[in-house]
């Protein structure tokens, strides 16, 4: 038996979530000074070729994992994060935090809100 939802009810609760998903990333990479929705994570289909399949900045690809309560395994053969979106290029890919670190953030969110 499926509950009647308000639809108001429910945007204001995602509203929310999304909310304290982007406030968290920010508390947590404020040593690095990241604007979690300017900083990407982009994803290429083979490290040579370095064609960009994939591109989500880091508050999008947050909001998702959580939703789809997926915690995030990230290759850094195949992804990087980068200061242009759909960008392989080195002279767009950030140092520091390493993809690691926003995977630990992101995997946090997904096991506290997912």
């Amino acid at each position: 038996m499926n509950t009647p939802v308000n639809p108001a009810v429910f945007a204001a609760e995602n509203a929310t979530t999304k909310e304290k998903i982007r406030a968290f990333l920010v508390s947590e990479l404020d040593e690095w000074s990241i604007d979690p929705d300017n900083v990407y994570i982009n994803g290429v289909n083979d490290p040579e070729e370095r064609m960009v399949i994939d591109s989500n900045s880091l508050t999008a690809e947050a909001i998702n994992r959580v939703f789809e309560k997926d915690a995030p395994s990230y290759s850094t053969r195949t992804a990087g994060l980068f200061t242009v979106a759909y960008s392989y290029a080195d002279e767009h890919r950030l140092a520091a935090p390493d993809l690691a670190k926003v995977g630990e953030v992101i995997g946090q969110l997904v096991n506290d809100l997912g």
